[in-house]
């Protein structure tokens, strides 16, 4: 699986760490993903539900073994129309590549 593949998969229940976010109280926050929306994460930490912005933030999400970054700016749609807009997710995700 390559990293823009991830992007196209279900991630409930996946295991998540914010990693980078314009709200540096978001930062660090680790847990279970337990709902998505078009615009946010709802994450699992534990002790608390954090409502996590997808815009202007990277995410660390686990498949098994192996850990992937995230960009949320690419995934600002809704999970249910993500396989169906490959083309613009990836269009998005060339932009991280130039840089």
């Amino acid at each position: 699986m390559n990293n823009n593949e991830v992007y196209l998969m279900e991630l409930i229940g996946k295991n998540i760490t914010v990693k980078n976010s314009s709200n540096k109280n978001n930062i660090g926050i680790k847990g279970k993903i337990i709902d998505e929306s078009k615009n946010m994460m709802v994450i699992d930490a534990g002790n608390r539900i954090c409502n996590i912005p997808k815009n202007s933030t990277v995410f660390r999400i686990s498949f098994g073994d192996a850990s992937y970054d995230m960009h949320g700016d690419a995934m600002v749609i809704k999970p249910e129309d993500r396989t169906k807009e490959k083309r613009r997710i990836y269009k998005k995700l060339r932009r991280y590549e130039s840089i």
